[in-house]
């Protein structure tokens, strides 16, 4: 077969697009001559990889499969011109780390400060993010590191377990909602929340808890911005059922309270995901081994709750 990797990046860019036309403008090439290379690609491969719509465009079966082979092509190439660059001494060792909102504020820039101290030729770009556009950057090799919760669900990557930890009910103090004792899903039922959607892992999982409980949650306020749900929690708008850091400033100041869930026990596994040894670059690898020394001194510091678990 005579396939070329620009057809590979072309077919990558589309899907991911979700148009040819998107991916026109994101590659900067034209649209007949991205359409072209495609349907010479088809037609090299005696298979049809796209269903082209008028709203765009979407993988066939027999594509899906194929992207996945693209995608690993092009990420070996990436990184094979990154590792001869390295050896060149002309370009910074890029390593791509995916974090949720909750945690960003404790890890993000300290990570960076640590690794570009000790090793200036690491450039460490942090991502923030949701679960499942993490998981579908992990997956897709378009991250190196991601500390996510229940990272073990990520097809095709490494997750390392480092911390069990409750899930909490909280927001600002009031006469009859304050403290921090275990609380049932049963009497927080009646209350106000304010949560994300189900873009979230969270809402997910609580909304299927729910089901089972058969409880059923008042959702005053659906929100995915973290800090427009703190300025909520302010105002007593309602309360948010999130991990401990959301809650973390607001009770070393008085105005909040964090009562962990207890009847069901809600928790989590914090995780961090990596590629595969085989994907994994020796930078990663490093940034991994400092993610463990925060995450190790967060939890001294009580912002981590729960037990940290070995490695």
């Amino acid at each position: 077969m005579n396939i070329k990797l620009q057809q590979l990046k072309y077919l990558v860019s589309v899907v991911d697009h979700g148009s040819i036309s998107a991916a026109s403008v994101a590659l900067g090439i034209a649209q007949p001559a991205i359409s072209r290379r495609l349907s010479d690609l088809e037609t090299e491969l005696g298979a049809q990889l796209l269903i082209r719509r008028s709203t765009g465009v979407v993988p066939t079966e027999t594509g899906k499969g194929f992207l996945d082979h693209a995608r690993a092509v092009l990420r070996q190439l990436d990184r094979a011109e990154r590792d001869l660059a390295m050896a060149r001494g002309v370009a910074p060792d890029d390593v791509r780390f995916i974090v949720p909102p909750a945690l960003s504020r404790f890890v993000a820039a300290p990570l960076v400060r640590a690794v570009r101290t000790d090793y200036p030729n690491i450039r460490l770009t942090c991502i923030e993010t949701h679960w499942d556009d993490a998981r579908r950057r992990m997956e897709d090799g378009q991250g190196d590191l991601a500390l996510v919760t229940n990272g073990h669900l990520f097809a095709n990557c490494e997750a390392m377990p480092c911390l069990r930890d409750r899930i909490y009910f909280g927001g600002a103090v009031t006469a009859d909602l304050h403290g921090d004792a275990p609380i049932a899903l049963s009497d927080i039922a009646p209350h106000p929340l304010i949560m994300p959607s189900r873009r979230y892992l969270i809402r997910r999982m609580l909304d299927d808890l729910a089901t089972r409980e058969g409880l059923s949650l008042l959702i005053a306020h659906e929100i995915d911005s973290g800090a427009l749900v703190e300025s909520f929690l302010e105002e007593g708008l309602g309360f948010t059922i999130s991990i401990w850091q959301s809650f973390f400033a607001g009770v070393a100041r008085g105005q909040m309270f964090a009562r962990p869930i207890a009847v069901p026990a809600l928790d989590r596994t914090l995780t961090i995901v990596t590629q595969r040894p085989e994907h994994r670059t020796p930078a990663a690898a490093t940034v991994r081994r400092y993610l463990q020394d925060r995450l190790g001194a967060l939890h001294r510091a009580g912002i981590l709750r729960g037990t940290m678990l070995p490695d």
